[in-house]
């Protein structure tokens, strides 16, 4: 069995593209983003005469290796460019597809109930005018379908990022695949395009545990009505693996559809992330290290606040974007988005109070002013941080696509590996740190929150073209200004 961290898709394409090619009899992907046009990076394929995942693909099913591939759909209506994406994928991969190749194009079973749609109305039909206005030509065969019949609302979606070959080895991370997600450690790209991730990649038992996840999956996609693109998509036969080890296991987040005038979000059915999450906060002994596109999630939060009180030297260091990408890029101001935020409020507000100066909050920033009219914190580019690690002590490793926050932990499709081996932590912590820090203070006590706090202070006092690393301090008063509860909204979808 071997452990890899990959730190950013400049580490982690080109082992995925390496897993795919060396694959023998099956390659079984799940990701939420996956376009057939994203280049190549490892030269020795490129030297072959092989561009992109397109022609990746297409060789790997020449040669007679079984493919399945599940690409998460989104909802038709609020984020019809998602959804059109996917379906353009999908149909990418398939229409080059030779041999055994079966591509599902999965949604979410759960539809939001009589109540939201009403509540909704307005919404819905502003976007149904949209779509009635738009080109035929691009409307996808579900959204043609709603034209048709009445709106559909998916408000959950399958989140996972992996792949799997021959059952022996994979790749688990919270990393999508298109040319927006490339990026270095440098961070050497405009700020939209910053993408820290970071994604593990295993061999051994572990695979075959993840693969036996993935034909839950698909099996549950196909039951949901997932659209079949290639050959036509069958149920696979899944049968009982144990989900590992104490010391390597594979953690899991899944809901069932549920039905109801005023349901809107899913039934929790498998809810791993939360249980071991709270499980070992509660046991920390020293430090927790955390990176995370989001904090959201009440009980994660009270469960940091809980061990703060229990532990008294307990030291907590938390990564962060300075905000959501659709907030930071997009300059999206509506009230689904400042009813995130304020979630995210609630949830930093109690993690506070209970750490006190032993907590870092920490948004990384490039050394380089962002352009006028840009995203800035501290007038610096911001790094946007996508990765879902946490470190507790050298005994608690977990790295994978869920967030924390409630879609993540009881709602989404997520998946993510636990491992317990020290010396992998120590790695991966001393690797982060070494990142984020500058060599002065990385040389110091990397568990200790005051270390982090006084660099990102330290840099904010600069000029960013003077700062020494990319650490800076969250941006809590800009939360604070922009959030907006709307306690009617349930938790669970954001």
């Amino acid at each position: 069995m071997t452990l890899t961290p990959l730190i950013t898709a400049a580490e982690g394409f080109p082992a995925l593209e390496r897993l795919a090619y060396d694959a023998q009899e099956e390659l079984f992907l799940s990701f939420r983003i996956f376009d057939p046009r994203t280049r190549l990076r490892t030269a020795e394929l490129r030297e072959q005469g092989l561009d992109t995942w397109g022609d990746l693909l297409a060789l790997i099913a020449r040669r007679g290796v079984r493919i399945r591939m599940i690409l998460s759909d989104f909802d038709p209506l609020f984020t019809s460019d998602l959804h059109r994406r996917a379906w353009a994928s999908a149909s990418a991969f398939a229409v080059r597809a030779e041999g055994d190749v079966q591509v599902l194009v999965a949604p979410h079973g759960q539809d939001a109930g009589w109540l939201w749609r009403t509540l909704l109305w307005f919404k819905i039909r502003a976007r149904v005018r949209a779509l009635q206005a738009d080109d035929p030509l691009k409307l996808t065969p579900v959204q043609r379908k709603l034209l048709a019949s009445k709106p559909i609302l998916r408000p959950v979606t399958l989140h996972q990022k992996c792949a799997v070959a021959d059952g022996r080895a994979c790749i688990i991370g919270g990393l999508d695949v298109d040319e927006r997600r490339f990026d270095t450690p440098d961070h050497d790209r405009p700020a939209e395009d910053t993408w820290h991730d970071v994604s593990m990649a295993v061999t051994g038992d572990f695979a075959a545990t993840l693969r036996a996840h993935l034909a839950d999956t698909w099996n549950a996609a196909l039951k949901c009505g997932a659209a079949s693109l290639a050959q036509r998509a069958l149920p696979i036969d899944a049968a009982v693996h144990p989900q590992g080890t104490t010391q390597l296991r594979l953690v899991r987040t899944s809901s069932t559809p549920c039905t109801g005038f005023r349901v809107l979000e899913p039934q929790p059915y498998i809810t791993e992330h939360e249980e071991v999450l709270i499980k070992a906060i509660g046991a920390a002994r020293r430090s927790i290290y955390i990176e995370t596109q989001f904090l959201r999630h009440l009980p994660i939060a009270r469960a940091l606040a809980e061990a703060a009180s229990r532990v008294s030297d307990l030291q907590c260091i938390i990564l962060l974007p300075a905000e959501p990408d659709r907030v930071m890029f997009d300059g999206d101001t509506g009230w689904d988005a400042r009813h995130a935020q304020a979630l995210q409020l609630r949830a930093l507000k109690t993690v506070r109070e209970g750490f006190g100066d032993r907590l870092a909050l920490i948004a990384p920033g490039k050394p380089t002013t962002a352009p006028a009219g840009k995203a800035a914190i501290c007038d610096a580019s911001p790094i946007y941080v996508h990765a879902k690690v946490t470190l507790i002590d050298d005994d608690f490793g977990l790295v994978g696509s869920a967030n924390l926050n409630g879609r993540s932990m009881r709602a989404d499709t997520e998946a993510s590996v636990l491992f317990r081996d020290a010396a992998t932590i120590q790695a991966l912590r001393a690797r982060l740190a070494d990142k984020w820090l500058s060599e002065a203070a990385g040389s110091g006590d990397i568990a200790r929150a005051a270390l982090w706090t006084a660099e990102a202070e330290a840099n904010a006092a600069r000029n960013p073209e003077q700062r020494r690393s990319f650490a800076l301090p969250f941006p809590y008063e800009r939360l604070r200004r922009f959030s907006r509860a709307l306690p009617i909204l349930p938790s669970n979808i954001f």
